[in-house]
């Protein structure tokens, strides 16, 4: 199942000019624990998806009181950066989407 059929909301934005953050909720526990104890959200996959070395990933944080899941990395770019291509960050999400979990 595709994380996008989970999730009730996957969204992206700066958390800083140099931070990317993803944030990740779901209405339904049972997915949350379905995606948290599957494994697939590790450094290794945010990584891949986000063409970012492993040791710019931040943490990856599964916080159980909301059912949410938090992930924060350094950008490629700065956001005000000319090369930019998303300055606010709200693009970011997509790569998620489609996550087979």
């Amino acid at each position: 199942m595709k994380l996008a059929e989970m999730a009730s909301v996957i969204r992206s934005k700066n958390a800083s000019p140099f931070v990317t953050t993803l944030d990740i909720f779901f209405e339904d526990r049972n997915n949350f624990l379905r995606v948290k104890d599957s494994g697939v959200l590790n450094k290794e996959t945010i990584s891949r998806l986000y063409k970012v070395p492993q040791d710019s990933i931040l943490g990856i944080w599964f916080v159980d009181l909301c059912c949410g899941i938090k992930i924060s990395f350094l950008k490629p770019k700065a956001a005000d950066d000319i090369e930019s291509s998303d300055v606010y960050g709200a693009q970011q999400n997509a790569p998620l989407l489609d996550l087979e979990i």
